[in-house]
Formats: C-alpha cells, sequence, structure tokens
C-alpha cells in the first residue's frame, strides 16, 4: 500500500466533489485517513471510482449566464439541548433550483 499514491488519488477526488456533490460525504470519510491508509481505504476509494465511471453523464454544469441566482440559508441553535448545551448549525446553498452543498454541524 503506498501512502503517496492513496494522497493523490483522493487528492483528486476532492477536486472531482466540486461538480459531483453525490460524493462529498465518501470523500470527506477517507480524507480522515491520509496519513495511514490501509488496504480496506483503498479498495473504498476504488469502489468511489468505479461509480464515477458509472455515472459519468451526471452532475453540476457551471455556465455563465444573466439570470444565474446563488442562494442560501442558515440556521443556529444555540445551547437548547439542555443535557450537553451545544449548540447546532446548518446550511443550504442554491444555484437556481438545485442545492448543491450543505453542511449541519452539532
Amino acid at each position: 500500500m503506498d501512502p503517496s499514491f492513496y494522497r493523490q488519488l483522493v487528492g483528486s477526488l476532492r477536486y472531482l466533489a466540486c461538480t459531483t456533490p453525490d460524493i462529498f460525504y465518501g470523500v470527506g470519510l477517507v480524507s480522515c485517513y491520509m496519513k495511514a491508509p490501509t488496504l480496506t481505504h483503498m479498495e473504498i476509494t476504488k469502489r468511489m471510482l468505479r461509480y464515477i465511471k458509472g455515472t459519468l453523464d451526471y452532475g453540476l454544469i457551471y455556465s455563465s449566464s444573466k439570470n444565474f441566482k446563488l442562494h442560501g440559508y442558515n440556521d443556529s441553535d444555540w445551547t437548547s439541548n439542555i443535557n450537553d448545551r451545544k449548540c447546532t448549525t446548518g446550511f443550504l446553498l442554491f444555484v437556481d433550483n438545485s442545492a448543491f452543498t450543505w453542511c449541519s454541524k452539532k
């Protein structure tokens, strides 16, 4: 298992995730093991590549337009959970009518 090859592969997947948002979560998970990847991590990464190969016709297309609309929403809940007193926050961004990125954190 060559860690440098794994890092290059995951770096390429991170770049590709900009136009294929359905792989964001998986790419984030495999990115956590950049320092010491195992054979299982490499198999998961290869599985993601097979998925991408099968969905080459899908993805976001960015084009210039005068009618381009980018809008987003965010929300925060400050310490309403009385058990752990942690806040929850999140956001959702749209291009026209399509959601393309989101995040939710506690």
